[in-house]
């Protein structure tokens, strides 16, 4: 009984010093490198088509997500609560072009 007492205000003590830590303003988001596309599920209720829950899932390319659409949607359905909806959708990073530098927009003029 006595371990008892003296755990439970050990416990509320360590809590109450976690909880005033403050968050560091620094703080950045962890790198997942290698992956180009990513899975986007979403869940939303079919009235109001107002999202409810958005999951993302990395993935090597663009062609391994949309291959994986189907399987994504089978597994995500039945956990849909109180009527939701669920729909997938992917997007891929594509490199940016580079613009003809020798190359003078339409409309503009060179002084």
């Amino acid at each position: 009984m006595k371990q008892l007492i003296a755990i439970v205000p050990g416990t509320l003590l360590a809590t109450l010093a976690w909880a005033q830590m403050p968050a560091m303003d620094d703080a950045k988001e962890p790198r997942d490198l290698g992956h180009t596309a990513a899975m986007h599920v979403y869940w939303y209720a079919p009235k109001t088509t107002e999202i409810t829950h958005v999951e993302t899932y990395l993935f090597k390319d663009e062609d391994a997500c949309k291959n994986s659409i189907g399987k994504a949607l089978m597994i995500a359905t039945p956990h849909a609560a109180e009527g939701d909806l669920v729909s997938a959708q992917c997007v891929g990073m594509h490199p940016p072009r580079d613009a003809d530098p020798n190359k003078t927009p339409q409309g503009s003029t060179q002084l």
